[in-house]
């Protein structure tokens, strides 16, 4: 692993610590981020309520939700990173729709995997304990197209502690138990795949002009 370049850390613990919750006036910031991302889904839906469409909430922050990973994924394939934790919030927010988390998982091409990995491992750090579960799978994943075992078994720790029955959790558990190699890790739809899937449903994106109004 040093040999290709991978850092090599002492024990399980330590690569434990690379994922563990952020604490401190980190975890107090986002937090209130949180909050404020909460808030923020909130006031769609109540917008939408009040012009007569509700459903339009959930499309509006489903769209939000896809521009959130978007952005994401440009940002860290560059080499960046978050730069607010408003922005981790509104990402982990976002992501407890399947809409949303579908979409990401069907963007973790493997030539971008550690890219990935630095994605998520950031999300799983900061997002609040209710909103784990979708980015700790994603990392999880990730991991998994690594050959990094043991930090899937983590990540998907954090997964199934926060929600023992996250469906995708389940599935990557049951999966690389039964000792799958990496290059099983493949993506179960493409994007387009996922939109379709999708079109028909609350959580689906914008009707097409002159159907019917969905509110």
């Amino acid at each position: 692993m040093a040999a290709a370049g991978v850092p090599v850390l002492p024990d399980r613990d330590a690569l434990a610590a690379t994922i563990s919750p952020l604490g401190g006036i980190t975890r107090e910031s986002m937090r209130q981020a949180t909050r404020r991302a909460e808030a923020h889904e909130l006031d769609l839906h109540n917008l939408a309520a009040r012009s007569g469409r509700p459903r339009e909430g959930t499309r509006l922050a489903v769209l939000e939700g896809l521009s959130a990973v978007a952005d994401a994924l440009r940002t860290y394939r560059d080499g960046g990173k978050f730069a607010t934790d408003d922005q981790v919030a509104w990402l982990s927010v976002s992501l407890s729709r399947l809409r949303v988390r579908d979409d990401a998982w069907a963007r973790m091409e493997p030539g971008y995997r550690d890219a990935h990995t630095r994605l998520w491992t950031d999300v799983v750090r900061r997002a609040e304990p209710g909103y784990l579960p979708a980015p700790a799978s994603l990392l999880a994943f990730t991991a998994w197209q690594c050959g990094n075992g043991a930090l899937a078994n983590l990540a998907l720790g954090h997964a199934l502690d926060a929600d023992p029955e996250y469906s995708m959790a389940l599935l990557l558990r049951d999966t690389i138990d039964a000792g799958a190699p990496p290059s099983l890790a493949r993506l179960p739809m493409t994007p387009e795949e996922v939109a379709a899937s999708y079109a028909d449903t609350d959580e689906g994106t914008e009707p097409e002009a002159g159907g019917d109004d969905p509110g």
